[in-house]
C-alpha cells in the first residue's frame, strides 16, 4: 500500500475555484473578466500573431496592400515570425488564420465577425503595428 498525499484546501478557497457562490457576485464577476473585443484581444497579441493579423487583413481586402504590408514586413522580421528554416511561428499562423484568442475553447476567428467589425479590427491592428508594436 502505497502513501497518497492528500491536498486539503480551506471551504473558502473551494468556493472561489469552483464559482460556489461563497463571494458577493459583484467581486465573483470582476475575478472572471466578461469575453474580450476583438480591439482587446488584437492588443493582447504578441507581435507575431499581430503579423499575421496583418497578413490575414491584407489577403481578405480589409488592409491597403501598400500601406500595410511594410508594416507587416517589419513585424515578422522584427519577432522572427517566418523564420529562415520555415518551421515557423504559430503566433504568426494564427494571426494569418484570424484567430483572435488560441487555445480558448471556442478559439473566436476574424471570420466570426461581420464585415465592419472585421474591417474595424484591422484598422485597429494596422494602427497597432504602426504605433511600433
Amino acid at each position: 500500500m502505497s502513501y497518497r498525499p492528500m491536498i486539503t484546501l480551506p471551504a473558502m478557497t473551494i468556493g472561489v475555484l469552483f464559482g460556489c457562490g461563497t463571494l458577493p457576485a459583484m467581486a465573483r464577476d470582476m475575478a472572471m473578466p466578461p469575453a474580450g473585443t476583438p480591439q482587446a484581444m488584437i492588443d493582447a497579441a504578441p507581435g507575431a500573431r499581430l503579423a499575421g493579423y496583418l497578413n490575414f487583413c491584407i489577403e481578405n481586402g480589409l488592409a491597403e496592400h501598400a500601406g500595410v504590408t511594410p508594416l507587416m514586413d517589419t513585424l515578422i522580421r522584427n519577432t522572427g515570425a517566418v523564420p529562415p528554416d520555415e518551421h515557423g511561428n504559430m503566433d504568426y499562423a494564427y494571426g494569418t488564420a484570424g484567430v483572435l484568442q488560441p487555445g480558448t475553447g471556442a478559439m473566436p476567428r476574424m471570420t466570426d465577425l461581420d464585415i465592419p467589425a472585421r474591417r474595424d479590427a484591422c484598422a485597429h491592428a494596422v494602427k497597432k503595428a504602426g504605433m511600433g508594436a
